[in-house]
């Protein structure tokens, strides 16, 4: 216990609690997993603590990723029963969705980190311009079917897998590229957050069993204390943002989305 504490003194606690609660926000309101907010505070509590390269950046990306599963469970579930959840929509993207999942935790490990961040940059600030002139730029009235229409979910599994952010992040922008109803986009991308987080949590859990160099709450690449910091009160914020989203106006949740790519774009791309 006093390993515990040493490594996450109160200063922490408090980080990490105000953390949480604008996860809470995002997943609720815009469908945004959050792991675009958890990974870098994650980073600096990681890093401040003494740990070495590459030890913060993956244990980082996995507790991100275990928080995000708890968070967007509540959020998912308030969205299903307020009517948000297209079911057509997830039945069509979650084969190839989980495919790309996989594909993204197999293949980051040879990823340069670097590489996959600017890739993630240049999407989020391509998806920011278009959610914000909204349906002036379109690829298509509807959704791609066949072979063509797993590209798309495809490429939201690896990048969001990877890199320890939510499906939802870059699942509604994409949508919204095939006009796609913003409000049953951002419902259905907290479902998406959950789809992704799940195989990426268990991989996460079981990966560097027993490598020194790890917090004491440490399972693999999951500091589970960070998860509960995380998750405790997004459990409760996520479905009063979600009533926020049910009844907010579209044009508004589009330019908030818009605002919120745009800012992790800046992010990434300022981190050094």
């Amino acid at each position: 216990m006093a390993e515990l504490f040493a490594t996450y003194p109160w200063s922490v606690w408090g980080v990490l609690l105000a953390t949480g609660v604008l996860i809470g926000l995002l997943a609720g309101l815009l469908g945004v997993g959050g792991g675009v907010v958890a990974v870098p505070v994650l980073l600096e509590i990681f890093e401040t603590s003494g740990m070495a390269e590459p030890t913060p950046i993956a244990l980082a990306v996995g507790t991100a990723q275990a928080s995000i599963l708890v968070a967007s469970s509540t959020a998912a579930a308030a969205h299903w029963q307020a009517g948000t959840i297209d079911r057509a929509l997830v039945w069509a993207w979650l084969p190839a969705l989980m495919a790309g999942a996989v594909l993204g935790l197999v293949l980051s490990p040879f990823a340069p980190a670097k590489l996959l961040t600017a890739l993630f940059a240049a999407a989020a600030v391509g998806l920011a311009f278009k959610m914000a002139i909204g349906d002036r730029m379109v690829l298509a009235r509807r959704p791609l079917r066949g072979l063509p229409g797993t590209i798309a979910p495809i490429a939201v599994g690896a990048l969001a897998s990877s890199l320890g952010i939510g499906g939802g992040t870059l699942s509604t922008p994409v949508l919204s590229l095939f006009s796609y109803p913003l409000k049953q986009a951002i419902g259905a991308g907290a479902l998406f957050n959950v789809v992704i987080s799940l195989p990426a949590t268990v991989f996460f859990l079981s990966a560097d069993l027993g490598t020194p160099g790890r917090p004491a709450d440490a399972l693999g690449d999951v500091a589970l204390f960070c998860v509960a910091a995380l998750s405790l009160p997004a459990l409760f914020v996520a479905p009063v943002a979600t009533r926020w989203a049910t009844r907010a106006p579209g044009p508004l949740l589009r330019r908030l989305f818009a605002l919120c790519l745009a800012a992790i774009a800046v992010r990434l791309l300022l981190r050094p």
